[in-house]
């Protein structure tokens, strides 16, 4: 049975005046059904962005999702408009 979500090679980045910064560099993982996820780490590691991306809430600009897939039960939330 596939994942429920499926987040691969997932990668954010921001431009900014002193070029851009990779927020988010190549996260990946696997949640099934009834599964819990923690996502812990250092203060301005990505937590939030990540988060933030997989649900599509990351401002545009100066950020955009630069590659990987977001897949929630089978569909591509990356590719959702």
């Amino acid at each position: 049975m596939a994942p429920m979500l499926s987040v691969r090679d997932l990668k954010t980045e921001f431009v900014t005046q002193d070029g851009i910064v990779h927020a988010v560099n190549g996260i990946s993982f696997d949640l099934d059904e009834g599964e819990t996820l923690g996502i812990v780490g250092e203060s301005g590691c990505g937590k939030s962005v990540s988060m933030l991306s997989m649900m599509g809430l990351i401002p545009q600009p100066p950020g955009r999702i630069a590659g990987g897939s977001v897949e929630f039960q089978g569909r591509d939330l990356t590719k959702l408009s």
